[in-house]
């Protein structure tokens, strides 16, 4: 079987590198898609990954997402009615659907982001097999146009299929000249994305000079981004790609303004506190209620817990890597489905529960000793 496979997004060629690679491993040609943004190309030849780069992202402004996105869904129409897959797999890709869907190519897609409402809006009513975290609550995703009878809500988080194939390296603490278990990643907020309407100073640069002295790895999205940061002294921002799931796994603590890193730390047992300024996803606030994050857009409240959280290193890490091990992999749901298609033509969709309340799930006291719960926007 011929499988179609559009990364859009950087974290997307590390969702898909398992399904890839084992997917090659039992005979099946893979064709990869992708497009020119934020080094993207750069991680999927770190990965061994071919490709074919079709389109570029469009940019902060409506006017040059939509002119971007269009120009892509052209140039991809043309390759994929050349190449004749039988199957396309994607995480929000806005051009993938459509594409599959006038083909009249069945599809799988990975959505975690509920809030990204307009993409979702061109997403979901043109993909047949629609997985996500069953922390989102269905109802948001029916309003965005996805098929009731076509839903497969996995219990975990899309980051946990970064981690195929992973086992840590010191290589990258040598490049950086740190220490294990000496150092703190951070992550800027998302400012290119159409759902951050959040303010143009990142939260994290009243946050640094609260927290103990000790090195900062931080990853900038845009050089205005990096500027801001550039006159602390303990600060480190790479230049070039690097291994930053070995970096996660031996970092003291990570702190960021965005989603993808967060879980990624999350899932390799890291102490990790969100500072993201919007809106959270409904991912985010199960893992907050789970009590395997802390967030707070607060400098002061961060500062705190964040020693808090060095304090409880140890112990913090087993129970974050305790409830992981329950989690389900969306990379073994992916290879699942695939399997079932191939067998019976047919996916195995399960009937959605639309009065489950994602939010009931019990949880880690520990993090805020004083039960002052701080209000979630």
């Amino acid at each position: 079987m011929k499988v179609w496979i559009d990364i859009t997004n950087a974290p997307h060629a590390h969702f898909f590198k398992g399904v890839i690679h084992e997917l090659e491993k039992t005979g099946h040609e893979i064709l990869v898609t992708t497009r020119e943004f934020d080094g993207l190309t750069d991680i999927l030849d770190m990965e061994g990954i071919e490709y074919y780069i079709v389109g570029r992202h469009g940019g902060a402004t409506l006017e040059g997402k939509l002119i971007a996105s269009s120009e892509r869904m052209y140039k991809l129409s043309k390759l994929i009615i050349e190449e004749k897959p039988d199957l396309a797999i994607y995480k929000h890709s806005a051009e993938a659907p459509r594409v599959a869907f006038g083909l009249q190519i069945p599809s799988i897609g990975f959505v975690d982001n509920e809030t990204a409402v307009a993409q979702n809006k061109l997403i979901l009513p043109y993909t047949k097999l629609l997985l996500y975290p069953k922390a989102i609550d269905a109802y948001e995703l029916l309003r965005c146009g996805a098929d009731p009878n076509g839903m497969r809500p996995v219990n975990g988080f899309s980051e946990l299929a970064h981690l195929y194939g992973f086992r840590p390296r010191k290589r990258v603490l040598r490049e950086l000249g740190l220490k294990k278990n000496g150092y703190i990643v951070m992550r800027t907020e998302p400012v290119k994305a159409n759902y951050f309407n959040g303010p143009e100073k990142s939260v994290l640069e009243d946050v640094i000079p609260l927290l103990p002295e000790m090195p900062i790895v931080l990853f900038p999205r845009t050089q205005e981004q990096r500027r801001r940061f550039e006159h602390f002294d303990n600060v480190i921002m790479p230049e070039k790609p690097i291994d930053s799931l070995s970096l996660l796994y031996y970092a003291k603590l990570m702190i960021g303004a965005g989603g993808t890193m967060n879980r990624e730390s999350i899932a390799l047992g890291t102490p990790t506190i969100s500072t993201y300024p919007g809106r959270l996803l409904a991912v985010t606030k199960w893992l907050v209620e789970k009590g395997m994050k802390y967030h707070s857009t607060d400098p002061v409240k961060v500062a705190m817990a964040a020693e808090r959280m060095i304090d409880l290193n140890g112990s913090y890490r087993a129970y974050i890597r305790n409830v992981v091990s329950e989690f389900e992999n969306p990379l073994d749901v992916i290879l699942r489905e695939i399997e079932s298609y191939e067998e019976s033509g047919r996916f195995q969709t399960v009937s959605v529960d639309l009065s489950m309340d994602a939010g009931d799930l019990g949880g880690y006291v520990g993090l805020n000793e004083s039960g002052d719960k701080e209000k979630q926007h």
